[in-house]
């Protein structure tokens, strides 16, 4: 998937699919920036692929400023190959917005992962949801007993009222089961 062209770019592959060149001289976040903001998908998913490296590398204050917001729009990405390895991400990113900034980093998992999980929770792509499911047991982990219980409970009960989808349903009664655990 990952190669070295003469120019010294490294050229990422899918079968099927035109090639990209990644311009290794972009710091971390002009990277991150010119590929979460990408029209190409495959940019998009090496993005995401490097999401938490990425938020280490570039510190907390820009990993808020500049790369919550793309997630947020990642988060409805065209794509399910993009909304999929989003997700699976979460854990990771809160878990490092909460070491680098216990208080600030705690209310951005509350204010800004937590909804994005929500919303894929109702994806249609059983594989997302799936991934969405995992993403919230992992976040509700790293959660105050207040907000487990307003936010991730809530959700989980909103999932279990829907009528016409049996899929949100199953997600819900999986979800209440892996956070009694």
């Amino acid at each position: 998937m990952f190669s070295r062209s003469s120019t010294g770019k490294t050229v990422v592959t899918r079968p099927g699919s035109d090639n990209v060149e990644i311009e290794e001289t972009l710091s971390a976040l002009d990277r991150a920036r010119h590929f979460g903001a990408s029209k190409l998908s495959l940019q998009r998913l090496v993005f995401v692929k490097e999401l938490v490296d990425t938020a280490h590398e570039i510190g907390y204050d820009a990993t808020v400023t500049h790369l919550l917001p793309l997630v947020q729009k990642l988060a409805s990405d065209p794509e399910v190959l993009v909304r999929q390895s989003l997700v699976g991400n979460f854990g990771d990113l809160a878990g490092f917005l909460i070491q680098s900034d216990p208080e600030k980093g705690y209310q951005k998992v509350v204010d800004d992962l937590l909804p994005a999980v929500s919303l894929l929770l109702n994806e249609k792509a059983s594989d997302v949801r799936q991934g969405a499911a995992d993403a919230l047991t992992t976040l509700a982990s790293h959660l105050r007993p207040g907000e487990r219980g307003d936010q991730v409970l809530m959700t989980v009960i909103s999932l279990s009222h829907s009528n016409e989808d049996e899929d949100a349903r199953s997600t819900a009664v999986q979800l209440l089961n892996s956070l009694a655990e």
